[in-house]
């Protein structure tokens, strides 16, 4: 079973923030790391940027989630945080600063054959009553944490759902995944299995899991750009406030053409300078 409890999570992510302070670096490192939707294509973002820039090395750690990525850009141990949510004032107040530069669908994901469900359909699925898949497999829902931005997402679905997910966090035996990669895990490995996760994870990630789509509606950018498809996670680029030059430059090339190009061409609209 996935299990996250939140005195678990911090533990986790108070020892990777550890590790990081502790590993050598050089000079023109830049580290990276935060909500595990974003983690894919900062590795290829990374690649693209040191072909140009050889003496600069990008650095991308394992998931640490959207909080536990600000909190270590706070501690100084990330240059760069990913979040798929704004920050908190709280955040804002220890001198840290966001921008959104990306949406990428949030999808419904199984391995199983399936045309997709309505959303009363996802809602029955969270509150137990509707149990199998037509082959009459078990069907088995992969929850986040309650106080994950897909969980919140996934509760603004519909009144129904968010009851129904408040059902499933009281019953026994249901799977709950700590991140992105875990929940991706679990839905790629247990039979059965039905979560949510994003189309960037997807395709950046090259994973196995199919999306699903939902009211009939199939998860693309395309649809997401035209409003056919209405859900999905953002992406938040959070620095430290005033951040270096290496840095700044890093996220220049992020919102250069290039750096859109490979947003695009993995599961993001990207979002032009003060777009919403």
């Amino acid at each position: 079973m996935y299990y996250a409890h939140p005195f678990l999570t911090l533990i986790r992510t108070s020892v990777l923030i550890g590790a990081l302070w502790a590993a050598p670096v050089a000079a023109d490192t830049i580290k990276v790391g935060g909500t595990g939707s974003g983690l894919g294509v900062a590795r290829i973002l990374g690649d693209a940027y040191q072909a140009t820039r050889p003496g600069t090395r990008i650095v991308v750690v394992p998931a640490l989630g959207s909080s536990g990525g600000i909190k270590a850009v706070v501690a100084g141990a990330l240059d760069i945080g990913l979040s798929g949510r704004p920050l908190k004032p709280s955040e804002r107040a220890q001198r840290l600063y966001e921008q959104e530069i990306a949406r990428t669908p949030l999808v419904l994901v199984s391995m199983q054959p399936h045309p997709g469900f309505t959303r009363d359909e996802i809602a029955q699925i969270y509150s137990g009553s509707l149990r199998t898949w037509p082959d009459g497999t078990p069907l088995r829902p992969i929850l986040r944490p309650d106080s994950d931005t897909e969980s919140a997402i996934l509760r603004l679905m519909s009144p129904e759902i968010d009851r129904a997910l408040t059902v499933a966090y009281a019953r026994p035996g249901v799977h709950t995944a700590i991140t992105d990669q875990d929940s991706a895990d679990a839905v790629e490995h247990v039979p059965g299995a039905v979560g949510t996760s994003s189309l960037a994870l997807i395709v950046s990630e090259q994973r196995k899991m199919k999306a699903l789509r939902i009211d009939g509606v199939m998860p693309s950018v395309a649809a997401l750009a035209r409003g056919r498809y209405p859900y999905f996670k953002p992406l938040y680029i959070v620095m430290p406030h005033p951040s270096s030059e290496s840095v700044k430059d890093f996220v220049a090339f992020i919102r250069s053409p290039p750096g859109l190009r490979i947003l695009s061409n993995n599961g993001f609209l990207s979002l032009k300078s003060g777009e919403k």
